[in-house]
């Protein structure tokens, strides 16, 4: 069965989120930076598909995906430096690694540390914000190869996923910056200026 394609911007896009994420669906979306395939970061069926079609192995966490800054702590525990870096950086094209809280999905938690973004892209803050739903996710490509960008490509090499959301990206993956530890260090990337 092929994946049902929509542009993210399509007025039933909010309700077939809501479905895909009631009914264990998995799910490719446009960020600030590239594609990410994921869903419910609770339904072990999904994560299990995901880790099958990256080929990624079950002890590495997934990023926690959140349509608000506001949402970061009920999922994570950040001090004060580390706030002032999240309020600075986010929404953007950063994935922050903080103290996870106790409401933190296991999914995305490894030793403690949960790893989150709120991409700055219309999905997110309008489709996401009104669902008020965290999703789970990783770029869309197989372990060690490069990300996906074209929507063709995608389809054919990810048909099994159930639904393809289209819309605009970024041209690179995100910035991993690790807020546990003082200073900050960059796990991927470039550091931001002033942090």
């Amino acid at each position: 069965m092929m994946p049902h394609v929509v542009p993210s911007d399509h007025p039933e896009v909010p309700s077939l989120v809501q479905a895909a994420l009631e009914t264990g669906q998995t799910i490719i979306f446009p960020t600030d930076t590239v594609y990410g395939i994921g869903g419910n970061p609770w339904d072990e069926g999904v994560l299990d598909r995901v880790r099958v079609l990256k080929r990624r192995s079950p002890d590495r966490p997934f990023t926690l995906h959140l349509p608000s800054v506001h949402q970061i702590a009920h999922y994570a525990r950040p001090g004060e430096r580390a706030q002032t870096a999240v309020e600075r950086l986010l929404p953007g094209p950063y994935t922050l690694l903080l103290p996870a809280s106790s409401e933190a999905p296991s999914s995305a938690v490894s030793e403690g540390i949960v790893g989150i973004r709120v991409p700055d892209h219309p999905f997110f803050l309008a489709v996401l914000a009104a669902l008020k739903q965290p999703l789970f996710a990783t770029s869309v490509n197989v372990r060690g190869e490069r990300p996906l960008s074209e929507i063709n490509e995608i389809i054919d090499r990810f048909s099994s996923v159930d639904l393809i959301l289209i819309g605009p990206t970024g041209t690179s993956e995100s910035t991993i910056l690790d807020l546990t530890v003082d200073p900050p260090h960059v796990v991927r990337g470039m550091r931001p200026e002033g942090l």
